[in-house]
């Protein structure tokens, strides 16, 4: 006769651990409640930029200069070398004599970014619209 284990005998499992489920529930929540403020802020910009989204009034530069950034951090406007702290009054100059001018900024490109940010901020300054950035390797 063969000898029946009750060790071994498959039993129907009727309780479920809700812990992992609990867990679950709860960084969702988390995340949820974190993400529906900035969901909402992220609404309130595109409303309140919306009217920047539409065509501007400004039209084409009726001339162009090329800014020249070496890596060195030389400056040459047009080809004529300036020392860094007589660009801004150059730009002013420049921008009294035919304010529609546009601007191509030529950045070296081992720069940092913080540098192109200081030259934006200068043409900014001088009243300059119209720019547009490049970076290149070498000098040409």
């Amino acid at each position: 006769m063969k000898r029946h284990s009750n060790r071994h005998q498959l039993r129907l499992i009727t309780e479920i651990s809700i812990t992992p489920l609990m867990d679950l529930v709860l960084v969702l929540l988390f995340v949820f409640l974190l993400a529906a403020p900035l969901l909402k802020a992220d609404k309130a910009m595109l409303t309140a930029a919306a009217p920047l989204a539409q065509p501007s009034k400004i039209s084409a530069p009726t001339e162009t200069m090329t800014l020249l950034v070496n890596n060195d951090q030389s400056v040459t406007l047009n080809g004529a070398m300036l020392a860094r702290t007589d660009l801004p009054v150059s730009l002013k100059q420049i921008v009294q004599r035919n304010s529609g001018i546009g601007i191509e900024v030529r950045m070296h490109r081992d720069l940092p970014v913080q540098q192109l940010v200081e030259t934006m901020q200068l043409l900014e300054a001088a009243g300059i619209q119209k720019t547009a950035v490049t970076t290149h390797a070498d000098a040409p």
